[in-house]
């Protein structure tokens, strides 16, 4: 079965070694102005708990030169999906489209065995291929996590263990879809929308949730040092803990000005203070452990799918 999914998805996996090859070449050249700029100007004694004068100014500077990197970095979160558009979808959607799967399942080999063989040959070089770009980003993004952590979505999302669980899960999903549709193009369309879908609902409703969140009340009203931090929420109270709300703030730091009084000092003076709900930075490895479980769960869940539905089909 190795050779067989070697000659039937060569082409995949060439293509998806080349843009390996290309973003670790990309990564490589782009790094080297940016550790220079952290080093020159001395980053590393901007970190908390340090005290250095200057230091927001240093660093703001160092984000608005090389932020744009960062943002193109963020887009890495579609080649996990791509996987389940161009390696999934087709594993069965494709032979059941052009009739194929009748000389497949004919040969010695049974339909259970020939799914789960090159479905588990697929994700292992699937797995390594994301390790791998995995590894890349978070080298790269080093100085930038050193700054400002990598617990929140930006720098969750393509970093750590969890990179290949998501490629893992598209790759499910494109063979349950394939299972189900028998068209390769609907069958990627489907497990598109469903990737995009299950993303989307892990990050904004599960993973806040993986470990109880910490709460500060800080005294003043400025945000609270959590610049490593995910920082969930990060609002004004008043006396009583209710959220105040930008009108009400407007409301009274124009009766402070009105009053020619200091604005901060008056809502001091009412009780508010800031309210900030977060994860801390140091989680970030068991929200990594668990949202990789989660995924390779669904992806496991996806793979016996198909192959009840494979085993139900009449050959």
């Amino acid at each position: 079965m190795a050779w067989v999914t070697w000659r039937q998805h060569r082409a995949q996996l060439l293509v998806g070694t080349a843009l390996l090859a290309g973003a670790a070449l990309t990564a490589a050249l782009t790094a080297i102005p940016i550790r220079e700029a952290y080093h020159r100007q001395a980053l590393s004694s901007c970190l908390p708990p340090a005290t250095r004068s200057g230091c927001e100014l240093i660093v703001r500077h160092f984000e608005n030169q090389f932020g744009g990197g960062v943002s193109v970095v963020r887009y890495l979160v579609i080649l996990p999906a791509l996987v389940g558009l161009f390696v999934g979808a087709p594993l069965l959607a494709r032979e059941l489209e052009l009739g194929t799967h009748r000389f497949a399942w004919t040969q010695g080999v049974t339909r259970r065995h020939w799914l789960l063989a090159k479905t588990l040959l697929l994700a292992l070089a699937t797995t390594l291929a994301a390790l791998a770009l995995s590894a890349v980003v978070m080298w790269w993004r080093g100085p930038f996590d050193s700054l400002n952590g990598r617990m929140s979505p930006d720098g969750f999302d393509v970093e750590g263990i969890v990179v290949p669980a998501y490629a893992v899960f598209a790759l499910a999903v494109g063979v349950l879809a394939g299972a189900l549709l028998r068209r390769t193009i609907p069958a990627a369309t489907a497990a598109l929308g469903v990737f995009v879908a299950t993303r989307l609902v892990v990050t904004t409703f599960l993973r806040p949730h993986y470990l109880p969140a910490r709460h500060e009340t800080a005294t003043g009203l400025a945000p609270g040092p959590h610049a490593r931090d995910w920082v969930l929420s990060n609002t004004l109270v008043d006396a009583l803990g209710r959220h105040v709300s930008a009108a009400r703030e407007d409301l009274a730091i124009l009766h402070a000005q009105n009053a020619r009084i200091d604005a901060q000092e008056y809502l001091l003076s009412l009780g508010w203070r800031r309210a900030i709900s977060f994860q801390p930075a140091d989680r970030f490895w068991t929200f990594q452990v668990v949202e990789t479980a989660i995924f390779l769960s669904l992806a496991a869940a996806a793979v016996l799918l198909a192959r009840w539905r494979l085993e139900r089909r009449p050959s």
